[in-house]
């Protein structure tokens, strides 16, 4: 059984794209552990963007054959000053609502940071013990002179590097690029910024900025394990810090993790998406929007570039996701499809205009998970003549196990652009930023109850407020997407 094209996968290790192989270090399963959100945050579509990058990265690996073992941290441990307002549950919540909706694969882990805490000061006191750590009035640092290989995955040099995690004057520290490992809480520190520390060798505090990911991975994943990701912008600091502490805590001589991918990131005028002015799930479903409309959006273009988002663009995406559904006729059998071989198997060797098409798919997902090729592939197999309907399920099939599109199954009236009356997903989509709305005031986040009021204003939703109750009225039809609505 021929087994396709093999998966080939940019490594910001080495700046090239590789042949992908598992070290089998984390007990047969491939160890893929992904920067997480944090929970003191509503997450935005430019955050989700990543995590379908990824959602990409899983659903190749599940097609090559290869199982899975998936962490995603939430990061819970947090130096700034959280509001006492935030429910970070409730963020916690919405990231997974935004996965599910976007139909991303669930990871095997969600960790908090707060739970490893206890393996961070270990991984720390081992650091100290080596040498490679010294104290600071303020707190446990890295030394980067003790690390050989510093900063290779950025392409930088020590003399180049920024000044730590942050601009910040460290009295005493050895080198411009040192880092906290662990950070002590003083005296004149408001109770409000360190209300989650804990006890340490070092004093009481909380771990540095970097010390998270690299405990919480190797606990969940093992000391060595396949594929790390994350934005391109952790590339520069974050990742470099992260090889680091874990090597030199290693010791061992060889890479912590085998294989790097940095997905880009998402904009909106030319400028990366920030929280407070980015637009969420909830905007796309209120105007008419569909999900999967969004996530066809991101497979146009490749996960390691910037991508801009435009209302506009997600309606064109739905119009081509309408096209292909309206080929998934009651005639044709779609069978259950999630590797290469299982592809295969269920087409005969005469099905030749399927075969093309399925390897040709598989040959562009392999090529650093080019999806704008693979659905190049799909939208020419869906319309070639000879294709029999048992080849259409396949190639459907196929193509939803590899994009995650949900070819199969979605019900084509969800993807009607609609104005005047809301239909039942719409107007559930509304209450809950009406609801939104009403929380929002009752903890008096003015700032947030009036970007929500506008946000709905925008999609031709009147908020009427009597008392602690709010009525809303749908003023007129829900709009056409426009590029000039991409910004809530």
């Amino acid at each position: 059984m021929s087994t396709g094209a093999p998966l080939r996968l940019r490594n910001s290790l080495h700046r090239g794209v590789e042949a992908f192989r598992p070290s089998g270090s984390a007990g047969g399963e491939v160890g893929l552990y992904s920067c997480g959100p944090i929970a003191f945050a509503s997450p935005h579509l430019g955050i989700l963007r990543g995590y379908v990058c990824v959602d990409l990265l899983r659903r190749a690996l599940r097609w090559k054959g290869f199982p899975v073992r998936h962490a995603v941290m939430i990061t819970d441990v947090v130096r700034a000053r959280v509001p006492d307002d935030v429910d970070p549950e409730l963020h916690v919540k919405e990231f997974h609502d935004g996965l599910a909706a976007l139909n991303v694969l669930p990871a095997d882990h969600y960790p908090r940071a707060s739970e490893y805490v206890d393996e961070m000061i270990g991984m720390a006191r081992e650091l100290e013990r080596t040498g490679h750590a010294y104290r600071l009035g303020s707190g446990l640092y890295f030394d980067t002179s003790r690390s050989a290989g510093y900063g290779a995955i950025a392409r930088m040099h020590l003399e180049g590097q920024r000044d730590g995690a942050s601009a910040e004057s460290v009295p005493g520290r050895r080198n411009p690029s040192d880092f906290a490992l662990w950070r002590l809480t003083g005296p004149g520190d408001d109770p409000r910024d360190t209300a989650r520390t804990w006890d340490s060798p070092w004093g009481r505090g909380l771990p540095g900025s970097h010390l998270p990911c690299s405990a919480t991975s190797t606990a969940l994943l093992g000391a060595h394990f396949d594929l790390h990701t994350g934005g391109r912008h952790h590339r520069a600091l974050h990742h470099v810090n992260e090889i680091a502490q874990s090597e030199a805590c290693l010791a061992d001589g060889r890479p912590w993790v085998g294989h790097w991918l940095h997905h880009g990131a998402l904009t909106h005028d030319d400028r990366p998406m920030t929280r407070g002015t980015a637009p969420h799930v909830a905007d796309l479903t209120a105007a008419g929007l569909h999900p999967m409309a969004f996530r066809l959006l991101l497979l146009r273009g490749h996960y390691r570039r910037d991508l801009a988002y435009t209302r506009a663009g997600v309606a064109g995406a739905q119009a081509t996701l309408r096209r292909l559904l309206s080929r998934r006729g009651p005639a044709v059998p779609v069978p259950d499809v999630v590797t290469y071989e299982q592809a295969r198997l269920l087409l005969p060797p005469d099905d030749t205009a399927a075969l093309r098409a399925l390897d040709r798919m598989d040959a562009a997902l392999c090529a650093d998970l080019n999806t704008a090729q693979v659905l190049t592939e799909l939208q020419e197999a869906v319309r070639a003549p000879d294709l029999t309907d048992r080849g259409l399920g396949v190639v459907l099939a196929s193509a939803d196990a590899l994009l995650g599109l949900r070819l199969t199954t979605l019900d084509p009236g969800e993807l009607a652009l609609r104005t005047g009356e809301l239909p039942l997903a719409q107007r559930r989509a509304v209450e809950e930023l009406v609801a939104a709305r009403a929380a929002a005031r009752a903890r008096r986040d003015w700032q947030r109850a009036d970007a929500i009021r506008a946000q709905l204003s925008r999609i031709g939703v009147a908020v009427t407020d009597a008392g602690d109750r709010s009525d809303w009225t749908l003023s007129r039809g829900v709009p056409a997407p426009a590029e000039s609505e991409a910004r809530p």
